[in-house]
């Protein structure tokens, strides 16, 4: 069992992933497509943004509540989708994350391709909040099947990838060997596709639907009576259509910069889309580059209703299992509660745009 102690933030627990697992399924986790250009700016973007913070306010009392598509949870950051959890702990992947989230009142957007089934996560978390992902899969019999069985499992959301309609290249992945090409091992493979018994990863790429368009999005609609969420939305003009399209919510995402480089940092991106949706009662969500409780303020001030995280959930399984994962998000509940704190808000909902403002305010400054 790993010491806990030694982890202080969620970067440690990526550095001892490194020397854990596998160099090709760490890298199938940890890297970007082409010149990782994108990946990385999710996180250098972040810190170009300065806090403003009110002082002298009584905080000795700070509620991180808030809600997502009318369900409470205990604070503002929720688990991405990620696939492969077994990659990273061989004995309950996704079901000791479903515990982990449930355990500090997040919620869980379970993959499509996920190394437990729908039914086993939905199991250890009976008053969890659970979304589930989903992509347009052809036959698209395979979608149907997928989303019946989320809805009788009690998930309560359709979490629902529009940006990957192919796969990206990973230079650094294709360099060493593809780690979409290599062996999954019986534990490693995903059980809630029709097919459970694929043996690499361009098997699953083969199914999904590249001539998607927004019409199966409107399909979806009347398909299901959960709500949908689009993740992968990262301009206004896609925030209007996924509004025209009667969606619930948006996850402005640029998939970890996983698929396409040189898209922008979502913490760039949120504001326009949040713009964009004004006044039509659709929420605002965003993940991408997230690993301390000041970017979670960041992006709540520049408009998101809450925030979501996917590598440091792996990192944390990889490194302690159910432990590891919780700590993970320990460690960031409580570095969100501090924040929370030190800019003077004792709620969410006290959170204002005024106080996080881009480097160049500072820079343009005349006294």
């Amino acid at each position: 069992m790993a010491d806990k102690n030694k982890y202080v933030c969620l970067d440690d627990f990526e550095n001892d992933s490194r020397e854990i697992l596998e160099a090709s399924r760490f890298s199938y986790f940890s890297d970007g497509c082409n010149e990782q250009f994108t990946l990385k700016e999710n996180r250098e973007a972040f810190k170009r943004y300065r806090l403003r913070p009110k002082i002298l306010r009584d905080v000795s009392n700070i509620d991180l509540n808030t809600t997502i598509l009318g369900e409470r949870i205990s604070w503002p950051v929720c688990l991405s989708p990620t696939a492969f959890h077994r990659m990273a702990d061989y004995n309950e992947g996704e079901v000791a994350t479903a515990r982990a989230a449930a355990s500090v009142g997040s919620a869980m957007a379970l993959s499509c391709v996920s190394t437990r089934t729908i039914e086993d996560v939905a199991a250890v978390t009976p008053r969890g909040v659970r979304w589930m992902q989903v992509q347009f899969y052809k036959p698209r019999a395979q979608l149907e099947v997928l989303i019946k069985r989320a809805e009788k499992a009690g998930f309560t959301a359709l979490l629902v990838t529009v940006d990957q309609p192919k796969i990206g290249d990973k230079y650094s992945i294709m360099r060493v060997k593809n780690a979409l090409q290599f062996q999954l091992q019986d534990h490693e493979k995903p059980v809630n596709l029709p097919k459970d018994n694929y043996t690499n990863g361009n098997e699953i790429i083969s199914k999904f639907d590249d001539s998607a368009t927004w019409q199966d999005v409107k399909w979806l609609k009347y398909f299901t009576k959960l709500p949908l969420v689009l993740k992968g939305i990262t301009t206004g003009d896609q925030a209007k259509n996924a509004v025209e399209c009667g969606v619930d919510g948006i996850l402005v995402s640029n998939h970890g910069g996983r698929q396409l480089d040189y898209l922008p940092a979502t913490i760039d991106a949120l504001p326009e889309v949040v713009a964009a949706v004004a006044g039509s009662g659709v929420e605002v969500y965003m993940d991408g580059g997230v690993r301390h409780g000041t970017d979670v303020f960041k992006a709540l001030a520049r408009g998101a209703r809450a925030v979501f995280i996917g590598r440091p959930i792996i990192w944390g399984l990889t490194c302690n299992g159910y432990e590891g994962a919780k700590q993970v998000l320990d460690i960031l509940k409580d570095e969100v509660e501090k924040v929370m704190a030190f800019m003077g808000c004792r709620n969410v909902n006290e959170i204002e745009p005024s106080m996080v403002v881009h480097e160049d305010y500072y820079r343009k400054c005349k006294l």
